[in-house]
């Protein structure tokens, strides 16, 4: 039967069942958990949606209610493979950001890191130095100021038995700092100060850290 949810409910129930998907049906992302919510609910083509905002903030509440445990075990063990990967790659500039960083990654997100490269050619002659197998693909990326998205290179690679995703950016030019998709403000991207800040403190997600958690 097809809900007819009324003043705002919908978009909570949306959020909410959205959140679910990403977190156990293995949602590509928001978008497409979005439409398996409105399909599952009978609400194709119904217009009042939860932003990505609304989505996140549903997905770290799912995580943390139904999932605590495994949530805590995964935040550990990627967090600590981040600070060792950004040290790895201290020739790049590395900086951690995404789902890793924010406390909401699921069972198979990858670990997200910018470097930061003036040529492409640069980190694969790394990571072939290094015997590290990759897969160059892209990253779809806005950024302020220009219109439409732009690709910037992207390289997937596992560094013990940990899958990363390494998107590589210029230091220079319009093209240095990304926007979030959930917020439209320029990505947060830590260090391994912060990191390790955020992991002594004991917290899974880390705006319980700006809060003083």
């Amino acid at each position: 039967m097809r809900r007819q949810p009324r003043n705002g409910a919908g978009r909570a129930e949306i959020a909410a069942l959205a959140a679910r998907h990403l977190a156990t049906s293995g949602a590509r992302d928001f978008d497409d958990a979005r439409r398996r919510a409105q399909e599952e609910l009978g609400l194709v083509g119904h217009r009042d949606v939860p932003d990505n905002r609304e989505v996140q903030r549903a997905l770290a509440d799912y995580l943390v209610l139904f999932q605590r445990s495994a949530l805590a075990a995964r935040l550990a063990r990627q967090r600590g493979a981040a600070l060792l990967a950004l040290e790895f790659f201290a020739p790049f500039a590395p900086r951690l950001c995404g789902p890793v960083w924010y406390g909401t990654a699921c069972a198979h997100t990858p670990i997200s890191l910018h470097l930061t490269s003036d040529e492409t050619e640069a980190v694969t002659r790394f990571l072939l130095d290094r015997r590290i197998p990759y897969h160059l693909s892209d990253a779809t990326c806005r950024f302020p100021g220009l219109a439409g998205p732009r690709r910037m290179p992207q390289f997937d690679v596992a560094i013990d038995g940990e899958d990363f995703e390494l998107v590589v950016f210029p230091s220079q030019g319009a093209l240095r700092h990304p926007l979030s998709a959930i917020d439209d403000k320029p990505i947060k991207r830590v260090g391994r100060a912060e990191l390790e800040t955020l992991m002594a403190a004991g917290v899974l997600l880390a705006d319980e850290l700006d809060n003083g958690a």
